[in-house]
């Protein structure tokens, strides 16, 4: 999975702390998802797409 997490952190000017706040997740979380290490549940990837002001479908991009 690939995600574009990051660059929508960095355009809104957020830290990893900050959005892991705004997610309610640890920083870690944050990081594992910037790295693609880390499928997030619906939930997660709904709370940080709403956080981050865009979509699901913008942020992640599933591979096979």
């Amino acid at each position: 999975m690939k995600t574009r997490i990051k660059e929508y952190r960095i355009r809104l000017d957020l830290t990893q702390e900050k959005l892991a706040e705004l997610v309610g997740v640890r920083r870690e979380t944050i990081i594992f998802l910037e790295q693609g290490r880390y499928n997030p549940s619906l939930r997660l990837a709904y709370n940080a797409a709403r956080a981050l002001k865009t979509t699901i479908d913008e942020l992640f991009t599933f591979e096979d």
